[in-house]
């Protein structure tokens, strides 16, 4: 039996983002800072909503081109400012009870870098469901991570008033 290839287990990235660690910390809690980062390029954001606690829900409904794509929900498991996030990550289809739900575990690790500045590594795994149900998904799982982490360094530098 092949091992399966690291990407399918797991997406990690790190990374340096231009704000220090708390706010970086924040822009994952904070509806309105959510909005102008959290999906990627390819979907529209419809709808969020987040109970930044923990066991505190968070959901977030998108489209693309006006017709909805279905929703990522989470549970968060560990809320420990601003060094460590850590939240179950769904992707729910259009049809979960057709079984379009994917649950998955996102661990984020920040920590302050040069001035200003806040290394941050994203551990995305329990990927295999993911990966086998929805493999269009899974495939643009690294991609999208990245393409969110741009949009929320530009949104940090571009709206430190927003973020403060």
């Amino acid at each position: 039996m092949t091992p399966p290839d690291e990407a399918e287990v797991a997406v990690r990235i790190e990374r340096v983002l231009h704000a220090p660690p708390d706010r970086v910390f924040r822009a994952f809690l904070e509806p309105d800072l959510m909005r102008q980062w959290i999906v990627p390029d390819e979907l529209d954001l419809d709808r969020i909503k987040v109970d930044g606690r923990v066991g505190g829900l968070i959901e977030v409904w998108h489209s693309r081109n006006g017709v909805s794509t279905g929703k990522f929900e989470g549970r968060f498991v560990k809320i420990d400012p601003p060094r460590e996030l850590v939240y179950h990550w769904a992707f729910v289809g259009t049809e979960p009870e057709k079984g379009e739900y994917f649950d998955t575990l996102v661990t984020l690790q920040l920590r302050a870098a040069a001035e200003q500045q806040t290394q941050i590594t994203v551990v995305h795994e329990r990927l295999a469901e993911l990966r086998q149900g929805a493999p269009h998904v899974h495939g643009r799982l690294a991609s999208g991570w990245e393409n969110c982490l741009d949009k929320l360094d530009r949104a940090l530098v571009e709206s430190p008033a927003d973020l403060r």
